[in-house]
Formats: C-alpha cells, sequence, structure tokens
C-alpha cells in the first residue's frame, strides 16, 4: 500500500496496525512530517509502516507496478487543475495490473457559523486566485465532480465513487474532533491567506477568534461534505 501526502502519517500507522501483514509506505514532501512518521512507527512497534520523503509533482523513485493500492487524501490544496493529471498517471504507473487507486477530497464544509463561513470562503477565494480550482469560479472548489473523470483520463478502468456526509455540529460524535481539526486548519491557512492578498492580518484573526466561539456554541451545526472515487489499473483482459 502506498499513502501519497501522508503528513505525520496517521492513516499510515493506522493501515499498518489493523493489517499487520501488509506493507504500508507513506511518502511526503515535508522531511519533519516523515522524520515524525517515523518515530511514531517505532514507537508502535510497526515494521511493515515505512516513510519516505518524495515530492508528488517530480517523478516517483518506485518501481513501476508495485503497488495493490495506491491511496490519497485532500491533495487540493497541492495540486493544480495542470498537475493533477501528471500525478495521477504517475501514480498509476506504480500502481500493479489490477490494483486500485483511490482518492479523497473534501468540499469546504458549511456551517452555521457566520465567521466560520467566512473564513471558508476566503480559502475558496485564496484557492481560486492561486489556481488551485477547477473552473469554472463558482461557490465551491470544484474538485470533487471531477475525480472520476480524472481518474479515467489518467489511464483507470472500472471507476466508482460513494460520497459522504459527516455531521460536526455541537453534541455529534465527530464535533470535538473535527472543531479541533478546523482549529488547527484554520490557523495554518494564515499565511497562504495573506500571501493570496484575500485577507489583512488584522481581519483574519478576528474572524478566527470569533470562529473559535461558534464552533463551541451549543448551538453550532456544521457539514463536511466528503467523495472517495476508485479505478483499477487494466490488466489484459480487464473491461474498460
Amino acid at each position: 500500500v502506498l499513502d501519497l501526502a501522508c503528513g505525520p502519517g496517521g492513516w499510515v500507522l493506522e493501515t499498518a496496525q489493523r493489517y499487520p501483514w501488509a506493507q504500508v509506505t507513506g511518502i511526503d514532501i515535508s522531511e519533519t512530517l516523515i522524520q515524525y512518521a517515523r518515530a511514531q512507527a517505532q514507537v508502535q512497534g510497526l515494521s511493515n509502516a515505512r516513510f519516505e520523503v518524495m515530492d508528488l509533482l517530480e517523478p516517483l523513485p518506485l518501481p513501476s507496478n508495485t503497488f495493490d493500492l495506491v491511496n490519497a487524501r485532500d491533495l487540493t490544496g497541492l495540486l493544480t487543475p495542470s498537475t493533477w493529471p501528471r500525478v495521477l498517471r504517475e501514480a498509476l504507473r506504480v500502481c500493479r495490473p489490477g490494483g486500485l487507486l483511490r482518492l479523497t477530497e473534501f468540499e469546504r464544509p458549511v456551517s452555521n457559523g457566520a465567521a466560520f463561513m467566512q473564513l471558508q470562503e476566503l480559502t475558496r477565494q485564496a484557492f481560486q486566485r492561486t489556481g488551485r480550482s477547477f473552473p469554472p469560479s463558482s461557490h465551491h472548489l470544484g474538485v470533487l465532480p471531477r475525480l472520476t473523470s480524472l481518474l479515467r483520463e489518467a489511464g483507470c478502468c472500472q471507476v466508482q465513487q460513494r460520497a459522504y456526509v459527516l455531521d460536526f455540529s455541537s453534541g455529534s460524535e465527530a464535533h470535538e474532533a473535527l472543531c479541533r481539526g478546523y482549529e488547527v486548519e484554520l490557523l495554518l491557512s494564515r499565511p497562504f491567506l495573506l500571501d493570496a492578498g484575500v485577507t489583512t492580518a488584522a481581519e483574519f484573526d478576528a474572524l478566527y477568534r470569533r470562529a473559535l466561539l461558534e464552533m463551541l456554541d451549543e448551538h453550532f451545526a456544521g457539514l463536511c461534505y466528503i467523495l472517495t472515487a476508485w479505478g483499477k489499473k487494466a490488466s489484459a483482459g480487464t473491461e474498460l
């Protein structure tokens, strides 16, 4: 199994623990994150999890036809409409014939929090301004409707998809974990939004403080939309 842009390695570690007979590899451009992931694998005693520093935008130094599953999540922030096809073709190259290439992407969440939603709108504008969203210009990033066609264009066959809605409203099972995640994600997005010129430091900081309070409110409601799409690498006799 290969996980693209694995970050701190959470998915790789969980998969390696759940399937001890599988060899699971995570790659990421950040040496700091890879070192952290390696340390976590060592602490957890997961000898079947390994991590390597690699740049998705460059040819991967991995042999062709190797992995049963190539997995990727939330690549929207890393890729542009022009780099998606090249990255997916390279991912399919290292996938074995009959193996799976699977993508999971997220749209911007929706909620009843005014500041929270304003920050999401600023993120959408920054993605659009920096060429990371798919045309035409709209109120979403445009990647979800394109996932299946991107897989087909890369050479996958038997492409399928499945949609999910995750409720992170106050009192829901996912509320604490997702709100903590958005607290970190929004703060990490600050330099990106400032560099894109869609907000100022003072405006962002004020919106961020209000958004944190909104997520703590007992009446807070929020939904996260997720789409997973996957396809097979063709082998002899595979139906397209």
